[in-house]
């Protein structure tokens, strides 16, 4: 056998997602929190407003909520068609190594 050995990965295997992959990635996770915040607050005060113990949100409040679950969302699609392209990204947890 040469001293030179060519390593190839199988077709779908787990890929180091580029640079700048990985940092949309952060800033996607990011935007995640903060709308899952958003979305938590917004519950509460339906039921509170349900309650009678506060006003309705408003409807144009209601919309811009809407509009960055969607941002989400498309953020969140891009990801999963940058995976398809790329080959899946190796797991953060659980990930044997060796």
């Amino acid at each position: 056998m040469s001293d030179q050995q060519i390593t190839t990965s199988p077709p779908g295997a787990n890929r180091v997602p580029p640079v700048d992959d990985a940092h949309t990635d952060g800033r996607l996770m990011h935007e995640l929190t903060v709308v899952n915040t958003l979305l938590g607050r917004y519950v509460l005060h339906f039921l509170d407003a349900d309650a009678g113990r506060t006003d309705p949100i408003t409807t144009s409040d209601e919309r811009a909520l809407a509009d960055q679950v969607s941002a989400v969302a498309a953020g969140i699609r891009a990801r999963a068609d940058r995976r398809d392209h790329h080959g899946e990204t190796p797991p953060l947890i659980g990930s044997t190594c060796g």
